[in-house]
Order: structure tokens, then C-alpha cells, then sequence
């Protein structure tokens, strides 16, 4: 085992109400190496990402900039990120830096994120994600493994072995959304408990970080995936860390473009007083902003200009909008005073927090021109995409040619 070694292992869609403890209790008492970690470390209540999506969120994750403070309109393939990243700051600390993940990823989030520098060494996994939901079609039910499960286990063991024999490194490993051998999100809970048992054995628990990129819809508000949603099951992920600051549980805001400060700033604990999430780049016509401040979560839909608030600590799921003092009555067709007939004592409060939230969205918003949001819409439509990958994997081989020199 090495002690410089650092591991940040994460998992896709990673739902926080899936663990125990965020207060799961299916699977209570089958997490024992994550319950460890957590007994010598410190777990997250309030750590959220920058995207409910694999690429936007990377991107975040590792430049440290919100979806809209970077150079991208639209999500199409990018050429390699040119400023500092966190596997940059690790390689200033000595660190050879090593990516795991399934080999899908090279040919989709990869070259919609580009943010990993040439001298990281990519490992990609074939076999190690089962794929499921909208992304694949079976004729039928998908089966679970037990051998299969095994296998993928055994290969994840050797591959970090045969990393960490390397020297000091810092390795992001990121599991699929379903690792191969179980059949659903979710399902695999046990299973990457077993992962962390693996990672345990070449990491010390004082360099283990464990996460997710973003989280899924799960059921709430009758919708399931991800990618189209900043509500809370979306966007709040877990996170458990080695021991920040003496405390065994942190409450206060925290955002994945911070991983660089949690991971190398000891026990610097980088909280914010407001978080921002985006569901697309600021081109695109279905892009959803969500802004976290205290207690509350503002939603601004730019497809309709429709706007949602809610408290989450007064309505965790999210059900009653607060943005407006009247609600329409869909039975029986009239406005109503919402206070009349919906008990929140902060009534008073809102017109405050309204005008503050709106105004940082102003702030933060910008508006795409007419060609880029006709450009995008075309870019969406699948057979257009299909018809026109090869122009675009041409135009960015000449794009990246030209940087070289």
C-alpha cells in the first residue's frame, strides 16, 4: 500500500437516498467498507453537482468552472481543455495521474468533456457496466449474474493493482451506472461496497473519496433518467471523505467544482453560500438552471421562461411551487390565493428571496443568438447527428492538428 496514493471513486447516477447512510435501509448493514469510511471520515449532506449529466459534470468536476462559465455553447465533441485541471494540480504533487472507467466512455462523455491532459493514463474497462434503461434495448428482461459480478470484481482488483504498483498516483475511477453482473440502478449497492473493499486494500482510508458525477430522477415526480432535471434527486450526490476539520458530518452547501480543494486542501472545507446547476449549455433551447441558496432551490426553464422555488427543508420532495402568491386551481379552473389554503409560515419571506434569486440568475445568464439556438435544435435531432458525426469528427481532427503546432 502506498500512503501518497489519492483515489476519488465515483459512481454514475449516483442517487444519495441509495446508501444507508443518507437513510437507505434496504440495503442497512450490507455497506460495511463504506461504513467504515465513514466512521473515520466525514459524510456530506449537502453536496451537490455543477450537472445532472456525465459530460457537463467532468467538466466541472475537474476544471473547477460551472457549466456556464465555460467556452461551451452546446454539447458537441471538444477539443482539449487548455487551463489548469485537477489532474494538472496532482501531477505538481508528484502524482502519475490514471483514469478507470468502461470502455464506452472513450467514444461518448470522453470527447464531450476533453479535460484529463495527455499524460494521464486511461484505463478503459471492456465488460465492467451492464447497460441499461433508454441507453440499450434487449428482447428481453435482463438477467443478474453472480459470475458475471465476480469477473468484473476480479478485473477491477487487478487493474488497481497493477496501477498502484506504479508509484504515487491519483486515479479517478468512475463505475457505470449498473456494474456488470446486477440489472438495474441501484441494484449494485453490495457490489460497489465490494469495490471500495478492493480499493481499501492499495489506498489508505485516509486518501479514499467517494462520490457520484450526479444523481437520477428515481422515481420522483414520476420521471426516471437524468440529464433534463435540477431537482434535488438529480443533482444532490453523496459524499464521504476522509476526517475534515474534527467533523464527523458536514450540513452546509458543497459543489463538485471543488474537488480540487477537498481533495488536496486537507482540511479546508470549501462550502458556498450559493451553488449553480445547470442541465444544458447556455445555447441550447431545453437548458434548466437551478440555484441553491440556504434552504431554498430556484428553478429557471428557459424553453418557456417558467420559473419554480421551493423550501426544501419544509418540502424536501419538492411538490408545492413558491414562486408566486397565487396558484391556479386546476379543478376548478380559478386563482387562488396560495397561503389561503397552504400552510407556510415563511410567507412573508419570499418576496425578498424571490428578488434576490431571480437577480443571480440574471447575473449569471446569458442569452444564445438566433443561429446558435437554430443550430442547436438541428444538432439534437438524431438522424441529422448520425449524418453529420463524420463531418464533425473531420472538422475537429483538423481543429486539433492546428492547435498542435
Amino acid at each position: 500500500m502506498n500512503n501518497n496514493s489519492i483515489i476519488l471513486l465515483t459512481k454514475d447516477a449516483f442517487c444519495t437516498e441509495y446508501l444507508p447512510c443518507y437513510g437507505n435501509e434496504y440495503w442497512k448493514g450490507q455497506t460495511p467498507n463504506i461504513d467504515e469510511l465513514i466512521n473515520k471520515g466525514t459524510i456530506f449532506t449537502h453536496f451537490y453537482t455543477a450537472a445532472p449529466s456525465s459530460a457537463m459534470a467532468y467538466l466541472a468536476m475537474f476544471t473547477g468552472l460551472y457549466p456556464y462559465e465555460q467556452n461551451v455553447k452546446e454539447y458537441i465533441p471538444l477539443v482539449e481543455y487548455e487551463g489548469e485541471t485537477l489532474f494538472d494540480k496532482a501531477r505538481k504533487r508528484g502524482l502519475e495521474c490514471h483514469v478507470i472507467w468502461d470502455e464506452k466512455w472513450m467514444t461518448t462523455s470522453y470527447v464531450h468533456s476533453m479535460c484529463y491532459g495527455k499524460e494521464t493514463i486511461i484505463h478503459p474497462l471492456k465488460g465492467l457496466k451492464q447497460g441499461v434503461g433508454f441507453h440499450y434495448e434487449f428482447d428481453g428482461p435482463i438477467q443478474a449474474s453472480k459470475e458475471k459480478e465476480e469477473w468484473t470484481l476480479e478485473m477491477i482488483e487487478n487493474e488497481i493493482e497493477s496501477i498502484t504498483k506504479r508509484g504515487d498516483v491519483f486515479l479517478w475511477f468512475h463505475l457505470p451506472h449498473v456494474i456488470n453482473g446486477r440489472v438495474g440502478y441501484g441494484s449494485d449497492i453490495d457490489v460497489f461496497d465490494r469495490v471500495v473493499g478492493i480499493v481499501r486494500k492499495y489506498f489508505c482510508d485516509s486518501k479514499i473519496f467517494l462520490s457520484g458525477d450526479h444523481g437520477n430522477m428515481n422515481g420522483h415526480r414520476g420521471k426516471l433518467g437524468y440529464g433534463f432535471d435540477v431537482t434535488e434527486p438529480a443533482i444532490h450526490i453523496p459524499l464521504i471523505t476522509p476526517r475534515k476539520a474534527g467533523q464527523a458530518k458536514f450540513e452546509g452547501l458543497i459543489c463538485n467544482i471543488d474537488w480540487d480543494k477537498i481533495i488536496f486542501e486537507g482540511d479546508t472545507i470549501p462550502s458556498r453560500e450559493i451553488i449553480i446547476s445547470d442541465s444544458a449549455y447556455y445555447a441550447q433551447p431545453n437548458r434548466k438552471t437551478a440555484i441553491l441558496y440556504k434552504n431554498y432551490r430556484y428553478i429557471y426553464n428557459r424553453i418557456d421562461g417558467s420559473e419554480e422555488l421551493y423550501d426544501i427543508e419544509w418540502d424536501p420532495n419538492q411538490n408545492f411551487n413558491l414562486i408566486s402568491d397565487n396558484t391556479y386551481d386546476i379543478d376548478r379552473h380559478v386563482e387562488i390565493r396560495s397561503r389561503e389554503l397552504y400552510f407556510y409560515p415563511y410567507w412573508d419571506q419570499l418576496p425578498d428571496i424571490r428578488a434576490f434569486l431571480r437577480e443571480k440568475r440574471k447575473s449569471i445568464w446569458r442569452e444564445p443568438t438566433k443561429k446558435q439556438v437554430f443550430v442547436s435544435r438541428i444538432r439534437k435531432n438524431r438522424l441529422v447527428r448520425k449524418l453529420a458525426m463524420p463531418i464533425i469528427k473531420l472538422l475537429r481532427k483538423k481543429r486539433q492538428t492546428k492547435n498542435a503546432f
